[in-house]
């Protein structure tokens, strides 16, 4: 392995879903959703160094050295040789902000510089998408993630593969507040509550794209929200909080967590922990 630097840096956004259908397919890259989410501005950077001296790939989650198996198998795919990967998060881990992905696709970006591979974004990207797939982890966080803001995915599948298109939204400020993680594989993997979540999903598209603003998503993931059956009587009780003070609220799927906008929301979401206030990130993965 030929390193035509000694590293590379990326950075890639966190995307919260608000509402999506899960579409399975043998072929992982075939494999993926549709639906619509936001990126935010908070997100992941990644460093991925050569590093001749170590046998076997070394990866470190804030500090930490981690297993991470989506990022790890970026690194098997792309590199023939051990590489030491080093990926800060800004967003919470495992409540629906993408992290994994984004730490997925960051490492892609890196190692796509690092050791000149000449692939385009897209193909990059789909090995991310892969490895998401693959390890069950999300479905369809890395093609939002490759390409920022309110991303509207209208046909499932990898970067260059599925079909996306965004509405034109400012980087409006989205406050949030996280009570844990959701289980995305155990979620997944339920035939019983994926039917009720597939279904409402669909229709939820179905009304975007005949009023595709970000009011309409931001209403139409509440609506998700309840038909899919999903969020926790917390999270009710917080998006009700903020419709009380006049704003809107969803939940994030797939997380015990709450998203919201408007003047009070932050306000209204104080009850509930800490909260938390970012940007619509409008760029996607890049490299630093």
């Amino acid at each position: 392995m030929n390193c035509a630097a000694r590293s590379a840096q990326a950075f890639v956004p966190s995307h919260i879903t608000g509402f999506f259908a899960a579409h399975r397919r043998d072929d992982p890259l075939l494999a993926g959703s549709v639906g619509c989410g936001l990126c935010l501005f908070l997100g992941a950077t990644t460093t991925v160094e050569c590093a001749p001296e170590i046998e076997e790939t070394e990866i470190f989650l804030n500090g930490a050295l981690s297993e991470a198996p989506v990022s790890r198998f970026v690194v098997q795919r792309l590199a023939r040789r051990p590489v030491r990967v080093k990926t800060e998060l800004q967003m919470p881990f495992g409540a629906g902000f993408g992290a994994s992905g984004a730490g997925a696709l960051g490492c892609a970006y890196a190692l796509n510089s690092m050791l000149d591979l000449g692939l385009t974004a897209n193909q990059t990207a789909a090995v991310a998408h892969e490895a998401e797939v693959t390890n069950q982890t999300g479905l369809g966080d890395v093609i939002a993630q490759n390409t920022g803001g309110l991303v509207v995915r209208l046909h499932p599948g990898a970067p260059g593969t599925g079909v996306i298109d965004r509405i034109p939204v400012p980087p409006l400020p989205i406050s949030y507040v996280v009570r844990g993680p959701i289980s995305t594989k155990q979620v997944l993997s339920d035939e019983r509550v994926m039917a009720a979540v597939n279904a409402a999903g669909k229709s939820a598209l179905k009304e975007l794209l005949k009023r595709p603003t970000f009011a309409n998503f931001l209403k139409l993931s509440r609506r998700f929200t309840l038909n899919s059956c999903l969020a926790s009587d917390w999270a009710i009780q917080a998006i009700e909080a903020v419709e009380a003070a006049g704003g809107l609220a969803s939940m994030i799927m797939l997380g015990d967590a709450v998203f919201a906008f408007g003047e009070t929301a932050a306000e209204a979401l104080g009850s509930f922990g800490q909260v938390h206030t970012t940007i619509v990130s409008q760029r996607g993965a890049n490299l630093d």
